[in-house]
């Protein structure tokens, strides 16, 4: 290995001999390798420490490697890469924790010459922040100052956070938070932050596993702070949202943060998903909101609201499931049970593989009111439900030991032989169930 790099040297005095005498480092210049002489020993000690570096021979590698770090900065964007991972097995290695807080050191100087001559701050910091925490944190003083990198990182990437930096901001901040060095309100600020940057990283990606234990890994450290109350939320939002009823960024750390602790029920968390969605109206929270209106007693506003999530979604059994939502409030709450079997037939138009709308209708005509006077006419409203009971186990195997459950009770009150003769009837006959139902069946006795 050292023979092959005596040869490079003796090519490279070859090539650079007519080179003036007169020299000038880059970190004088501010020029790349320098000039003159001091451009030779920079390129020189940059392909010396380059080899061994390649060859692993990092003990080798150092001294040329410091001189091209003190003398030609600007050379390599790899010699902050290279310089950063030697020193690291070099403290991986020290025998004591003062040789590594000296190497840990040499470390955050190499960050810090980075920035100056290559920028990217806000990504170096958040590196800094690991690498110093990794070495550092057996004081609350260090994890201090591992903290306000990181921070500082987040602040400044926002969006581009890495995933391990934030997953280190809050442990840290969870840390800081029980020793009393961060109040509750700044560890829910701190949150607010990593979980939204989380949750705007997954909705890019959301197939991505690494994006989905991040933001597992947020919330599981927030919800065991002690930090995450409803109280504590609404006392710091709710006046943020009283000033501002219609920021964006706002109402989405509202939202995020307010349903990741379990305080969905609060008028806060309603009226910020409202504003929300006045400003960016889409099928989910259009359904999302419909949900809340219903938990509230509030029938007709979800009514319109899952009407607007059916309008605005395109995906086909999505749209059907709201179908069903809007069927059954429109049944059990809006009383309208024509309107309802026109919903629950829409939902089975638009997802054929789903038994759910003839369980629905089979309950709407069990529960309705007869088209007629007479004994048949109740009776054969329990006929055309069984029917739409058996069609629904029919469509989806699922759905058998419920459906088969509703067949069984509401076969008993099919009519016995005697009355469907009284009515000039037997068994086998078909029957049509007038009215708004309008329906055939077959006439059957218990």
């Amino acid at each position: 290995m050292k023979a092959t790099a005596t040869k490079f040297l003796l090519t490279l005095l070859i090539v650079t001999g007519s080179i003036s005498a007169f020299g000038q480092k880059g970190v004088e210049d501010g020029s790349k390798f320098g000039k003159g002489e001091d451009s030779i020993r920079c390129v020189r000690n940059l392909s010396l420490y380059a080899e061994y570096y390649r060859q692993k021979s990092y003990d080798d590698a150092l001294p040329y490697w410091q001189i091209v770090f003190d003398e030609c900065p600007t050379a390599s964007f790899n010699l902050y890469i290279h310089g950063v991972k030697m020193y690291e097995l070099l403290a991986e290695k020290a025998d004591n924790e003062e040789q590594k807080f000296t190497y840990l050191d040499t470390m955050m100087l190499i960050y810090d010459q980075r920035i100056k001559y290559f920028g990217h701050e806000g990504k170096v910091l958040g590196r800094k922040g690991i690498d110093w925490l990794s070495i550092r944190k057996s004081t609350v003083e260090d994890i201090k100052i591992g903290y306000d990198y990181i921070k500082q990182s987040i602040d400044m990437q926002k969006n581009k956070s890495e995933n391990k930096v934030l997953a280190l901001f809050m442990t840290v901040s969870g840390t800081l938070f029980k020793s009393g060095e961060l109040t509750q309100d700044n560890m829910i600020q701190n949150y607010a932050t990593a979980s939204q940057i989380a949750a705007y990283k997954l909705s890019k990606k959301p197939e991505s596993t690494d994006f989905q234990r991040l933001k597992e890994s947020i919330d599981g450290i927030f919800s065991k702070s002690g930090a995450a109350t409803c109280e504590a939320l609404i006392k710091l939002f709710q006046p943020k949202y009283d000033q501002n009823p219609e920021d964006k960024e706002l109402l989405t750390k509202i939202v995020i943060f307010l349903a990741g602790t379990g305080c969905k029920d609060s008028d806060l968390y309603f009226n910020a998903s409202t504003s929300f969605h006045k400003i960016e109206p889409s099928a989910k929270s259009a359904y999302f909101l419909a949900e809340m209106n219903v938990d509230r007693a509030n029938y007709e506003k979800a009514a319109i609201l899952y009407k607007q999530a059916i309008e605005l979604e395109t995906d086909s059994k999505e749209k059907a499931r709201y179908y069903m939502k809007l069927g059954d409030i429109t049944y059990h709450k809006l009383g309208s049970n024509s309107l309802a079997r026109t919903f629950a037939r829409k939902a089975a138009e638009l997802d054929p593989e789903s038994g759910h709308p003839y369980l629905l209708i089979g309950a709407i005509y069990a529960d309705s009111e007869p088209c007629g006077d007479d004994d048949i006419a109740k009776k054969a409203l329990y006929w055309i439900a069984v029917d739409n009971f058996a069609k629904a186990k029919q469509v989806d195997n699922e759905l058998a030991e419920i459906a088969n459950k509703s067949i069984v009770a509401y076969s008993q009150h099919f009519p016995d032989t005697e009355t469907i003769f009284f009515h000039g009837l037997k068994e086998g006959d078909r029957y049509t169930v007038g009215c708004w139902i309008n329906e055939t069946t077959i006439v059957r006795t218990r």
